[in-house]
């Protein structure tokens, strides 16, 4: 029997598929979990390697916050090491924008005595330190911290503080609220007086909110010191002397220039009105200006000393050569010149005491006006001091081929030239040190020695004509001249008075204002201050020797003491009280023994006498023995001795 065969199924096609179907999904997952192992590993490498860094650095800013802190500024001293400005700690609000709950602004607000709306605009989208309120009161700071916002952190900055304020406020300047000089000295030395900033970490929570306390990355490191020639006590004698001359004589404003001629450190730079570089915001920029240094003038008779100075370097003219003063009147050009007092015949002496303008005039067009502008030149006029403050002004001096006859003759006595009060000050400074320039000083240096600098100064007069025109400038005190109310009881002082009316912007000038100056030495036999005041447009006077020369006064007065330079007590200087009526008209059988060359000088010109001198001092034998055998014309003889 035949078996038939076990039948066998055919292999069907679509279970072949379904194979090759499982198998590429597992082919495709293997392949995606392979290159999510490979993504893995090269993102792993990416931020373990090539961003470790970044990351790291990413890190650090949201748990730490940084911030610069402005380092304290260097001090400024005067001469005896007494501060004149420096930095205070003060407490500053400031807040992490994004930490300070919205509910809380009003009373931050108030605790802060800001508006609701300036807090919230301060605030809005800032999600980092800013600052609220800076350099406040500590009041303020204990209301703010008893009220514990968060995000709300206190901070210590430096605020400038100027103890003399408006007495030194000109001279200073004063300093923004990022610590920054924005004027005067400030200012100009910013550079040494900033430190450099430090900068301070603080850390921060899961959350991102301040933790309290933190860390310097960099201390700060303070600026340097700075010390002034400038001496505080005779800022404030000088300061309180100006504004209280000012006020008497109800003026639009003044200076005052203090020198020590051996040197020329400034003693006292003040100006009036003041203001108050500690609430320097209060004032118009306009009342900031330093008026010692910017402001200009026209000098008037103050001129006269160095116009006499370059007559007498011509050799031309001698101490007691005789100049006719036309009586009051003289015409240059098209230009008629006065005298507020008819004067004749006058000596070198006479023209500076009477304050003849016909009498300079006459000096400068007799030697010329390359020499006269030479002098000027040297003396300091028509250009800057250097001193070291912003803002100097040259002056206004006409070069010397753009002089005519008029100019000549107007310069001579103070008009169509302009100056500031420092260079007057430097001026008389060099009458003052026998004739040798020194260059005005502000900033104290290493190289100073003691009292005086071991600077030289420039030889631009010889000695004996400084010594001369110094010697006239005393007796320009004394009673027959201009500047009597200069002088302090006890003290020699030599000065000149200016009476000057001020420039229109048409070319000519005011009838109704006027500027009162007086510049002087003192003590007259040892010049140890050389003073300078500026008075601007005063009201019940117009006269230098009614309005500048008593603020004068009251400065030498008060600062020569304090020098430890006592007045004396004794009559050196009878003289001083005599007319010259008086010395012309001698006891009978006196004549001229006894008097000061200064004194006979005098005597002869009053009398009409030429004067043979032998010798210095005080005279003690004359030829003929009476004055009253000469006649006008003829020779008095003496002799002289210490």
């Amino acid at each position: 029997m035949t078996q038939t065969p076990f039948p066998v199924r055919p292999t069907s096609g679509k279970s072949d598929r379904q194979q090759l179907f499982v198998r590429r999904r597992i082919e495709a997952v293997t392949g995606l979990m392979a290159l999510g192992i490979a993504l893995l590993a090269i993102r792993a490498v990416d931020l373990q390697w090539l961003q470790a860094d970044d990351l790291t650095n990413l890190a650090e800013k949201q748990r730490y916050r940084q911030y610069t802190a402005v380092a304290p500024r260097g001090s400024i001293t005067d001469s005896q090491g007494r501060i004149l400005a420096e930095s205070v700690e003060v407490p500053s609000i400031a807040a992490m924008g994004d930490e300070v709950p919205a509910d809380r602004i009003r009373e931050l607000a108030h605790a802060l005595g800001m508006s609701e709306k300036t807090v919230a605009r301060k605030l809005h989208g800032r999600k980092g330190f800013v600052w609220l309120a800076r350099q406040i009161t500590p009041a303020q700071a204990d209301a703010v911290a008893a009220l514990n916002i968060p995000g709300i952190r206190q901070e210590t900055e430096w605020r400038r503080y100027h103890p003399l304020g408006p007495e030194t406020g000109h001279l200073l300047g004063f300093v923004g609220i990022d610590g920054h000089g924005l004027e005067g000295i400030e200012r100009v030395l910013d550079d040494q007086l900033s430190g450099e900033a430090g900068i301070r970490q603080v850390r921060r929570d899961a959350r991102g909110h301040s933790l309290p306390g933190g860390i310097w990355l960099r201390d700060t490191v303070p600026g340097k010191s700075i010390k002034l020639t400038l001496n505080a006590s005779i800022q404030s004698i000088a300061y309180a002397a100006l504004a209280d001359g000012i006020r008497k004589q109800q003026a639009k404003g003044g200076s005052v220039i203090v020198m020590r001629p051996r040197d020329g450190a400034i003693l006292a730079m003040a100006s009036w009105p003041g203001y108050n570089p500690n609430s320097f915001r209060e004032f118009h920029p306009f009342q900031w200006r330093n008026r010692a240094i910017t402001d200009v003038f026209e000098p008037g008779s103050t001129l006269k000393p160095f116009t006499v100075a370059a007559a007498l370097m011509s050799g031309r003219w001698q101490p007691d050569s005789r100049i006719f003063c036309e009586n009051g009147s003289m015409q240059v050009a098209d230009h008629i010149i006065h005298d507020d007092h008819s004067e004749g015949w006058l000596d070198m002496t006479g023209l500076l005491a009477k304050s003849s303008n016909i009498g300079a005039a006459k000096l400068a067009l007799d030697i010329g006006a390359t020499p006269m502008y030479q002098m000027l030149n040297d003396v300091g006029f028509g250009r800057r001091s250097h001193v070291g403050l912003n803002g100097e002004s040259p002056g206004i001096i006409l070069p010397a081929e753009r002089w005519g006859p008029v100019e000549t003759a107007n310069i001579a006595f103070g008009q169509g030239i302009a100056v500031t009060p420092l260079q007057l000050a430097t001026a008389f400074s060099v009458l003052a040190n026998g004739g040798l320039y020194m260059q005005p000083r502000l900033i104290q240096t290493a190289e100073d020695e003691g009292e005086y600098s071991s600077i030289a100064g420039h030889r631009i007069m010889p000695e004996r004509v400084a010594r001369q025109v110094l010697s006239m400038l005393e007796y320009a005190t004394s009673s027959e001249g201009t500047g009597s109310k200069a002088v302090p009881a006890g003290y020699r002082v030599a000065g000149k008075t200016g009476t000057a009316q001020k420039p229109n912007k048409y070319g000519g000038y005011n009838s109704d204002k006027f500027t009162a100056v007086f510049a002087g030495v003192a003590p007259a036999d040892d010049p140890r201050l050389v003073i300078a005041v500026i008075v601007d447009e005063p009201q019940q006077s117009i006269y230098g020797g009614q309005v500048a020369a008593p603020i004068f006064r009251n400065i030498a007065a008060n600062a020569l003491p304090y020098l430890g330079i006592s007045a004396r007590i004794e009559d050196t200087q009878a003289w001083r009280s005599m007319n010259i009526a008086d010395i012309a008209d001698p006891l009978p059988g006196q004549g001229a023994v006894g008097l000061s060359l200064r004194e006979v000088r005098h005597l002869a010109s009053r009398l009409g006498l030429s004067l043979k001198v032998h010798g210095s001092g005080w005279v003690r034998r004359q030829s003929p023995v009476q004055l009253s055998s000469l006649q006008a014309g003829e020779t008095l003889e003496v002799w002289l001795h210490d």
